[in-house]
């Protein structure tokens, strides 16, 4: 009886990972479980210090944390078919990237004048693009682990600041839309030019807000003030749901009627109820906000089922509102 009530113990961890290494998605990883996804081999760890003195400052956590670990680095980056393709170094997003010739919303990686490519040539980067280019070559069809990690680093919400600022640069919006200098005793404030705006200002910004509710809206997408002794909150929670839902359906239809903005229809762009041009902004969109491109089966399913429902045969404008504010609030933009 001992013996089987082990067995019946071990069995569900056994058969978690199944024949070929797959895992069950009905079962969650415990800790010291051995892993079921293909490991890293000696030539990726290679391969990940090679790119790493370039490549980690940007991601080292996050959604995008590639070489936060060499887990990560197998998990999120090596087991991508997205981005390496095992035995197609061309068709291998990283290797496009590396030589400065991506397909998505960057051409080339590290950000900056030179591709890492560039880098070799110089002699700053020491591991050669056609080391990389051979060991995706060398790649056999890598199984990623789907089960939940209890002990991997947890990717993490925009702050209150840095929604703000996002906001402010990805919308075409600058504070003065929002307030007009005044002072109280002397001293700089910001006064708001009406709350029908949803200004939004943390309490210990200079110059500070003088209506109380600019910082409690800041307090709602968890905002913390030194000066009041409020604790930041970086949890997903209701009030922050629903203070980010208020403030990206207004901001985002203030940012579509200022005059001269062009961050959301840069010039040459239409603007039209036309779905051929919707889609078009949309795609642009999915990079503008996400940095990333939607597939087409993507921005098909958005048009249909948050731009046509919203639109009218005379309106368009709560159409492209509800599209705007539909990536504001999408997984993506609010974690990184």
């Amino acid at each position: 009886m001992k013996h089987l009530s082990l067995l019946l113990l071990v069995l569900p961890v056994a058969l978690a990972c199944g024949r070929e290494g797959t895992s069950s998605e009905s079962h969650t990883r415990v800790q010291d479980q051995p892993a079921c996804g293909t490991p890293a081999s000696a030539e990726t760890l290679r391969i990940m210090e090679g790119l790493k003195p370039h490549c980690e400052g940007c991601h080292a956590q996050g959604a995008r944390g590639y070489f936060a670990s060499a887990d990560a680095f197998q998990s999120l980056l090596v087991s991508d078919a997205r981005l390496v393709k095992a035995g197609s170094p061309d068709d291998s997003e990283l290797v496009r990237l590396l030589e400065g010739r991506g397909s998505t919303a960057f051409k080339q990686m590290p950000i900056g004048e030179k591709s890492y490519a560039q880098l070799v040539s110089e002699g700053t980067a020491t591991l050669p693009v056609a080391e990389v280019r051979a060991w995706v070559q060398g790649l056999t069809t890598q199984q990623r682990d789907a089960r939940p990690d209890p002990a991997a680093p947890r990717i993490t919400r925009l702050n209150a600041t840095q929604a703000q600022r996002a906001l402010y640069q990805q919308l075409g919006l600058v504070h003065e839309d929002f307030f007009i200098v005044a002072h109280e005793f002397g001293i700089p404030m910001a006064e708001s030019r009406g709350d029908d705006l949803y200004p939004l200002q943390p309490p210990d910004a200079v110059p500070a807000p003088r209506q109380n509710t600019t910082s409690e809206r800041f307090y709602g997408l968890g905002g913390g003030s030194v000066m009041t002794q409020t604790a930041s909150d970086r949890s997903p929670s209701p009030t922050f749901a629903l203070t980010l839902t208020q403030v990206s359906q207004r901001w985002c239809r203030l940012a579509l009627a200022k005059t001269g903005n062009v961050a959301l229809f840069p010039a040459g762009t239409k603007r039209t109820a036309d779905p051929t041009d919707v889609k078009a902004t949309l795609r642009r969109w999915s990079l503008h906000f996400l940095g990333e491109r939607f597939s087409d089966a993507q921005v098909d399913a958005l048009y249909a089922d948050v731009f046509v429902p919203l639109s009218t045969p005379t309106d368009t404008e709560p159409a492209y509102v509800g599209a705007c504010s539909y990536f504001i609030r999408h997984p993506h933009w609010i974690f990184y």
